[in-house]
């Protein structure tokens, strides 16, 4: 986590800050980033780095926690609210947040899926690590839920389908994401309707 002193900087402070950050690390992945040129887009000193960071593995949970929590942080999906009527439907939704998030800001995605090459006892940090518990927490009670709408298949044991579930989020997103920057809004559409269809030819009953 930052130091306090980083909470004290002004909101589009931190926003120029955490943003170097994650262009660097979606662009070069965590290892190959370089945090003297993070603080060189960042127009800060290396000194002044260390006066708010502990160090690299500290920027990069800071930068990642906080454009995942923009991109997922505001999906409220009630499990109480979902029918077999509408269950396709809000995942199309959620994907479309995100998605509309991502072509605000085209590195965004990058960012997040560096998270893959990281070691594991930064992935194991926190406050990171209570994210993606939350994120996966949500995944599977999507899931467990779509199976007991009859929507979701369940001859497939619950971990495998989230494994599954996953593996064709991932790899959707890294197709798509050297085409990211020219998707206009109707291709969004298209990548929406892409990811769900995928997800449903390997969930639905």
């Amino acid at each position: 986590m930052p130091r306090p002193r980083f909470n004290k900087l002004t909101n589009e402070k931190q926003e120029t800050i955490l943003e170097a950050a994650a262009k660097e690390f979606a662009s070069k992945g965590y290892d190959n980033a370089s945090l003297n040129q993070i603080l060189l887009n960042a127009d800060l000193s290396k000194g002044a780095a260390y006066y708010y960071f502990d160090d690299k593995a500290d920027v990069f949970v800071t930068a990642v926690t906080y454009y995942s929590q923009l991109v997922m942080g505001d999906i409220d999906i009630d499990p109480s609210t979902l029918t077999a009527d509408n269950f396709w439907q809000s995942l199309a939704d959620v994907y479309r947040h995100q998605f509309q998030q991502a072509k605000e800001r085209p590195w965004l995605f990058g960012a997040m899926k560096s998270v893959g090459s990281l070691p594991t006892e930064l992935l194991t940090q926190e406050p990171f690590a209570s994210f993606v518990a939350t994120l996966q927490s949500m995944l599977r009670q999507l899931l467990s839920t779509g199976q007991k709408l009859g929507v979701v298949r369940t001859d497939l044991p619950l971990d495998l389908l989230y494994l599954l579930v996953m593996a064709i989020d991932d790899t959707y997103d890294q197709w798509m994401l050297p085409q990211w920057a020219d998707i206009d809004e109707a291709g969004l559409e298209t990548a929406v309707a892409q990811i769900v269809q995928l997800l449903q030819r390997l969930l639905i009953p």
